[in-house]
């Protein structure tokens, strides 16, 4: 059995704590977040037991035997708490954004080059069959995208108008909309292609004067092979909607969707012809499936401390240049 402890039991750690207890190697050993509710929550549905929940992670690593920590708090804490579960010779599943800056990044990337645990990111697009089907068509060819365009919308007004939550705090956030959310679609695309990014310009619509909360974005990326992507970002759209739309001499690939639902795959060929290949969206393996399957395999997990790194690294040069006015370089 994986003993697994969960630091958030937020949203999505909760989401997450329903992956652990539906595998049936895994195990929730004990829980922390600093809101009781949230912790109330886990001993009445998860039968965590009183005695192992707690408000900080310290007292937990004094009492508990883990082998996994599932880290589901907002990206400012990550770093360091990647680290002290590292320390303890823990394997990680960490959601998205993994850190908020690229030296974050560098220095997580290098500690799983040197170390045997595992980290796993949370960027489920890696899981998803029709975004798995779609990468094989450049895994499997010479073919190589030319030309991509990609988009997510979501209605965060709310948050904006409000100013309360910790994603409008860049010490806790990281940063805005596209950096929280976006980082989806930014993220997919380098996954999908392999591509590297070498230089990107942007706009943004900052939410305040110290420019580093966005409320839209547009942003153009320049690739090592010649390639384009143009991405846009909105967090103050009245829906969940997004697409991906890469082509290369052969036609093109589409992902699309609304909401979190699984996204859609059609494929375009040179005639203009549009089809639609069967996926089994059934088929998806969750996150903790994933990351046990690396651990017990020794194989490396879908979503990568490398992958985290590259987006990171794209998405702060964005930001670099949105507030300069300028291309900026993108450095890995």
């Amino acid at each position: 059995m994986f003993r697994t402890g969960i630091i958030g039991m937020g949203g999505i750690g909760y989401h997450l704590a329903n992956e652990v207890r539906a595998h049936s190697n895994g195990v929730i050993e004990a829980v922390v977040d600093v809101n009781t509710d949230n912790l109330s929550r886990a001993s009445e549905e998860f039968d965590v037991d009183e005695s192992s929940l707690y408000t900080d992670e310290a007292a937990m690593y004094a009492e508990e035997s883990l082998d996994v920590v599932i880290i589901a708090t907002p990206p400012g804490f990550h770093f360091d708490q990647i680290r002290e579960a590292f320390d303890r010779g823990l394997h990680v599943l960490c959601e998205k954004p993994v850190v908020v800056d690229v030296e974050e990044a560098r220095q997580v990337a290098q500690w799983v080059r040197d170390e045997s645990n595992v980290l796993m990111a949370g960027y489920q697009r890696h899981l998803n069959p029709s975004f798995v089907a779609a990468r094989r068509r450049w895994q499997d060819s010479d073919l190589e995208p030319t030309f991509i365009t990609g988009s997510l919308t979501q209605d965060w007004r709310h948050h904006y108008d409000r100013g309360t939550n910790w994603r409008m705090d860049p010490e806790v956030g990281g940063g805005g909309h596209l950096f929280s959310v976006g980082t989806h679609v930014v993220e997919s695309v380098l996954w999908l292609t392999g591509l590297t990014p070498v230089s990107v310009t942007a706009q943004m619509e900052f939410d305040d004067d110290d420019q580093r909360i966005d409320k839209r974005s547009a942003m153009t990326v320049t690739f090592d092979n010649g390639a384009i992507a143009a991405f846009g970002d909105s967090g103050i759209a009245p829906g969940t909607m997004e697409h991906i739309h890469l082509w290369d001499e052969e036609g093109g690939v589409y992902l699309e969707g609304e909401g979190w639902e699984p996204r859609e795959l059609s494929l375009v060929d040179e005639d203009g012809q549009r089809t639609w290949p069967e996926v089994d969206d059934a088929a998806t393996q969750t996150k903790f499936e994933a990351l046990v399957e690396a651990i017990e395999t020794g194989s490396e997990p879908p979503a990568t401390a490398e992958d985290a790194l590259r987006v990171t690294a794209l998405l702060e040069a964005a930001y670099e240049a949105a507030r300069t006015g300028t291309t900026v370089d993108v450095t890995l």
